[in-house]
């Protein structure tokens, strides 16, 4: 029996009219296709919002649309429980009107890491540890929540300009991940799952064995080293090679494949130890190769360096005679969405829950609110004011059933707590903890995670820090 064909939605209709799927899309443009379905660029209506629609492709009938179908709904469940500057935001999930499912994601600048190997080639060292800080900043948001990718490559990672950030990182398709709180870390059936790109595929991935966060670790290491040399450590096009290169056969050297590279201090030992056959012979975690990697010739990922130089050290100012002068700290607050009913109310509680805390508004503007704490204030006051202000935003929504979100950005300076703000996903306060170092008068109620996660004495849930800008 024949299969439906599948048909993609048309970009115009015979009056030259674009197509809107669920009455709110307006699908713009092809994107990319790929085998589950096809992304495009799309108008968000009536906010005017430039998005990415991805479109499930159905009509393979049976299992398989089946099998697609519980795909598509784990991939949006994936993304939407990730709230990190690089992991892609999910914006909407829903069915079109003739029954195919879609997801509304944010729409990205820039170009995959798979078109900047192809136009540039091999990366700077500098540039390398800059993509790859940020790559396992992403994992380790995944595996905090239990969520191994599975498919990290070139093609699945963004990168462009966000504000005065250079090559801003964003993990993509989270299709194939596994939810190890839910999966466990195999499949309990009796087939063997084989899921992934091959050349970026760890050993025990290979083996249909059971997985952890360790796999997507051995795929950064590939990543790492395709990065450096232009090429991945095992090249063949036919499958059953590559998987037994990777189980079997030791990556080239650096040094006769990157000669300049095999001289960097550490550099040989980081990818050894990402690459390493076995599990328990990688880093324990993206923490763990996040340090690693920082150590590596004495580098330090290009966001980092550019907060630790100078006034924006987040420490303190620098006077005409070179003598520093210590500062406050500035919060950044914002409302989603901004002309939602009772946002200027809710500002107007916003200002009181700050002066409260020590806070003096500096100013206001539509939906978002500046305020400046003295030096001789802690951080933690900031941090209350900025919970004080989240209380009172879920209780204003739950009162009157209306979307309201709060977004926060803490540091010494306006506008690094501004770039905060901007990246916190809804709901989310940010701190840049590279101010903090030995100035708070109640030091004591803070302590620091290694996960980057600040927790303050009396909260029973962490605050997130936005580690690239905050210089640790």
């Amino acid at each position: 029996m024949s299969q439906p064909s599948y048909r993609p939605p048309a970009l115009a209709s015979l009056d030259g009219a674009r197509e809107v799927i669920d009455g709110r899309y307006e699908l713009v443009d092809v994107l990319g296709r790929g085998g589950m379905g096809t992304v495009y660029r799309a108008i968000q209506r009536p906010i005017e919002r430039e998005v990415a629609v991805k479109v499930l492709r159905r009509g393979f009938g049976g299992e398989e649309d089946r099998r697609a179908t519980r795909r598509f709904l784990k991939e949006a469940r994936t993304i939407a429980g990730l709230h990190h500057p690089h992991v892609i935001t999910l914006y909407d999930f829903g069915e079109t009107e003739r029954g195919d499912l879609y997801i509304a994601m944010e729409l990205l600048p820039g170009r995959s890491l798979a078109e900047l190997l192809v136009s540039g080639g091999a990366m700077p060292l500098a540039r390398v540890v800059h993509v790859v800080d940020q790559v396992l900043d992403a994992l380790h948001e995944a595996h905090v929540h239990g969520i191994v990718h599975r498919d990290l490559k070139p093609e699945n990672i963004q990168v462009g300009r966000r504000g005065e950030i250079e090559d801003f990182v964003t993990v993509l398709d989270f299709g194939i991940a596994r939810d190890t709180r839910r999966e466990g870390v195999s499949s309990s059936s009796t087939t063997i799952e084989v899921a992934g790109t091959p050349a970026y595929m760890s050993p025990e991935q290979i083996l249909g064995s059971a997985i952890d966060p360790r796999s997507d670790l051995y795929a950064v290491g590939v990543l790492l080293f395709e990065l450096l040399t232009a090429r991945t450590p095992f090249v063949t096009e036919r499958g059953v090679e590559m998987y037994t290169a990777h189980l079997r056969t030791a990556p080239p050297r650096l040094k006769d494949v990157a000669p300049a590279l095999g001289t960097v201090a550490g550099l040989q030992d980081l990818l050894d130890h990402s690459l390493a056959k076995a599990p328990a012979d990688r880093f324990g975690d993206a923490s763990a190769f996040r340090r690693a990697l920082r150590s590596v010739g004495g580098m330090a990922p290009l966001g980092a360096r550019r907060q630790t130089t100078g006034r924006a050290s987040g420490v303190a100012s620098v006077n005409d005679d070179g003598a520093q002068q210590p500062t406050g700290f500035e919060l950044v607050a914002a409302i989603e969405p901004a002309d939602a009913p009772g946002a200027g109310e809710l500002l107007e509680q916003w200002a009181l829950d700050l002066a409260e805390h020590g806070g003096t508004v500096r100013e206001r503007r539509p939906g978002q609110i500046h305020a400046s704490f003295p030096v001789t204030q802690s951080v933690t006051a900031a941090l209350r004011a900025a919970l004080a202000m989240k209380a009172r935003t879920r209780t204003q929504r739950q009162a009157t059933f209306r979307a309201l979100y709060l977004r926060v950005g803490i540091h010494a300076h306006r506008d690094v707590a501004s770039r905060l703000c901007e990246e916190a996903p809804r709901g989310s306060i940010y701190v840049g903890d590279a101010c903090l170092g030995g100035r708070d008068a109640d030091v004591a109620d803070l302590r620091f995670e290694p996960s980057g996660e600040l927790r303050i004495r009396g909260l029973g849930k962490p605050v997130r820090m936005l580690q690239l800008l905050s210089g640790r």
